[in-house]
C-alpha cells in the first residue's frame, strides 16, 4: 500500500488514470509519475515484479453522446507498454474487422459495444491478438478537443488535402489543407475521423497513429507540466476506464524513462470481402497474432492489404494497371447496402 492512505490512493489513481489514457499509456504514465512524486508519494512499495511484464491496454474512441449506452466503435487500439525495451507499441483495429461474437454469428468488430459492451469488445481483441490485456480506456470527440486545446494544439504533416461533409450537428465537415501544420483540438479530429478516400478506413487508422504519436511527443514537452491542473478535470470528464490501479501504477512508474520517439504502429493486416452485401475487413487469426508479436520487437510491415506493399498514407491514384485496392467503406464500396452505417457518400473537391 501507498503510506497516505486509502483516500490519497484513490486519489492518485482518478489523476494518474486520466493522464495515463491521453499521452497513449507511456507519455503520461510519465508526467503522472512526476505529478505523483512531487505530491509527497511514493511508489517504492510497488512490487517490482510488476515492473518487468509488457502491459497491454486497449485505446477505443467513440462519437458517443451523453445518453447513449450502446454506440458503434470509430477507433480500436492496443496499446502495449514495455518495461524492458522502453517501447510503445500502437496496433490500429480496422473497424470492419470480422470477428465471430457468441450470440450473434460474425460480426464487425465495431458492432460488438452495442450489442454487447466494452469487455466483450476486451476478450474479443485478447482472442483476435493473443495478447492479455490490463484493460479499456475509452473516450469521446469532445474530450479529444478539448484535451488537444488545453496542450495548445499538436503538430501534423497532413498528406493532402481533405474535404468531407460529415453531417453532424457539432464536427459538420472536415476542411483540411496539405502541409505540415499546427493542429487544434477541432482540426486533430477532423484528420483522425477522415476516411472519405481510396482506402477509407484502413488509411484513417494510420492517421489516428499519427495524432497518438503527436499528442505524446506534446506531453514530453517540459512546458506542458503546468497545464497538467487544466488536463485531469477534462480528462476526467472524457475518459471511461476499467484499468485497475496496480497497472496505472505500474505505468506510471516505467515511464519515467521512455522516450516518445521510441514508438512504433501497425495497421492489422487484412483483406477485402463481401457477404451478401456486407463489406469487411478479413484477417487471418494466425497471422494477426504474428503481426503482433512482430510488432512487440519493434517490426512493422507494410503489407497491409492483400499481401501487397501500400503506403497508408500516400494518396493514391489508380491507374489502368493498378486499380484501387478494395477495402470496406471506400468509392467503389460504401460500406455494403446491408453493412451497418451504410452511407453514400459526395465527394467534394476542395478547391
Amino acid at each position: 500500500m501507498l503510506h497516505n492512505g486509502v483516500g490519497d490512493v484513490r486519489r492518485v489513481f482518478r489523476l494518474i488514470m486520466m493522464v495515463v489514457t491521453l499521452t497513449v499509456v507511456i507519455a503520461a504514465g510519465a508526467v503522472g509519475y512526476m505529478v505523483f512524486s512531487e505530491s509527497g508519494g511514493d511508489l517504492s512499495d510497488l512490487n517490482d515484479d510488476g515492473l518487468k511484464n509488457r502491459v497491454s491496454v486497449l485505446l477505443i474512441g467513440a462519437d458517443q453522446r451523453p445518453d447513449q449506452k450502446k454506440f458503434s466503435t470509430d477507433t480500436i487500439i492496443l496499446a502495449s507498454v514495455d518495461p524492458k525495451t522502453q517501447r510503445t507499441s500502437l496496433l490500429s483495429i480496422p473497424r470492419d474487422t470480422r470477428v465471430l461474437l457468441s450470440g450473434h454469428g460474425y460480426k464487425k468488430i465495431n458492432e460488438i459495444v452495442s450489442l454487447k459492451d466494452l469487455s466483450t469488445l476486451e476478450s474479443t481483441v485478447e482472442e483476435l491478438t493473443g495478447e492479455k490485456i490490463a484493460g479499456y480506456v475509452q473516450t469521446n470527440f469532445e474530450g479529444f478537443k478539448k484535451i488537444i486545446d488545453t496542450l495548445g494544439g499538436v503538430t501534423v504533416n497532413v498528406e493532402k488535402d481533405m474535404y468531407y461533409e460529415t453531417g453532424d450537428d457539432e464536427d459538420g465537415y472536415i476542411n483540411l489543407r496539405k502541409g505540415e501544420q499546427r493542429l487544434n483540438g477541432s482540426k486533430a479530429l477532423q484528420y483522425a475521423r477522415f476516411r472519405h478516400d481510396a482506402l477509407a478506413d484502413i488509411s484513417r487508422t494510420a492517421r489516428q497513429q499519427v495524432v497518438l504519436k503527436a499528442v505524446a511527443k506534446e506531453m514530453f514537452r517540459l512546458s506542458t507540466i503546468p497545464k497538467l491542473p487544466f488536463l485531469v478535470p477534462q480528462l476526467m470528464d472524457a475518459v471511461n476506464t476499467n484499468l485497475s490501479a496496480k497497472d496505472i501504477l505500474i505505468l506510471s512508474k516505467v515511464a519515467v524513462g521512455f522516450d516518445s520517439s521510441n514508438m512504433v504502429s501497425q495497421t492489422l493486416p487484412g483483406s477485402f470481402l463481401d457477404l451478401d452485401g456486407v463489406s469487411y475487413w478479413k484477417v487471418d487469426p494466425v497471422e494477426a497474432k504474428k503481426v503482433v508479436k512482430d510488432l512487440f520487437q519493434g517490426k512493422t510491415t507494410d503489407k497491409v492489404i492483400d499481401q501487397e506493399h501500400v503506403d497508408l498514407l500516400k494518396p493514391v491514384i489508380p491507374t489502368p494497371t493498378k486499380p484501387l485496392p478494395q477495402v470496406p467503406g471506400n468509392s467503389q464500396d460504401p460500406n455494403g447496402l446491408k453493412s451497418p452505417g451504410h452511407q453514400v457518400s459526395i465527394m467534394v473537391n476542395n478547391t
